[in-house]
């Protein structure tokens, strides 16, 4: 198999793989989240484990992207209270935080509402930060790969 169709089955694997994962995960209980949360910022606030060496600017921002996070939650108890926007926010500040926290940013799952094409329907897709990168990169190189190519002459290699 060739390494571009390897990385096309890859990447078709994890879209479908991911999409499905965040389908079977667990409601958020709000109230849980909150407790959670504030648990953290006193955490961070007093500089203990964990968070006793993070540097304050981490610390920061980690407490500013929570102020968003218990704004959008407030006073809702369920997902249900939110639109899919919001709860697609929610979920994306729970992931950055719990990464900033771990220094896993690289497995930070990030979700997105995506339009089909051809279509008004929006679907849910969701795909760790490395996934979101290696294709991206796959796409940048498949486009210099042709650059380098001439029509009806074989394709030089980069290397």
């Amino acid at each position: 198999m060739s390494p571009m169709k390897l990385i096309l089955v890859v990447v078709l694997a994890a879209a479908f793989a991911l999409p499905a994962w965040s389908e079977q995960r667990t409601p958020l209980d709000f109230d849980e989240v909150r407790v959670q949360q504030l648990q953290i910022r006193a955490d961070i606030m007093a500089s203990q484990g964990r968070y006793a060496d993070m540097p304050a600017s981490k610390r920061d921002q980690i407490v500013a992207k929570q102020d968003s996070l218990l704004k959008l939650i407030d006073g809702k108890h369920s997902e249900s209270e939110l639109s899919d926007r919001q709860l697609l926010e929610t979920i994306n500040s729970l992931e950055w935080i719990q990464a900033a926290i771990n220094d896993t940013e690289d497995e930070r799952v990030v979700c997105k509402s995506v339009k089909l094409t051809g279509s008004h329907v929006s679907k849910k897709v969701c795909k760790t930060v490395a996934q979101m990168r290696e294709e991206r990169e796959g796409a940048r190189n498949s486009i210099e790969r042709r650059a380098l190519c001439t029509e009806g002459q074989p394709c030089a290699s980069r290397e």
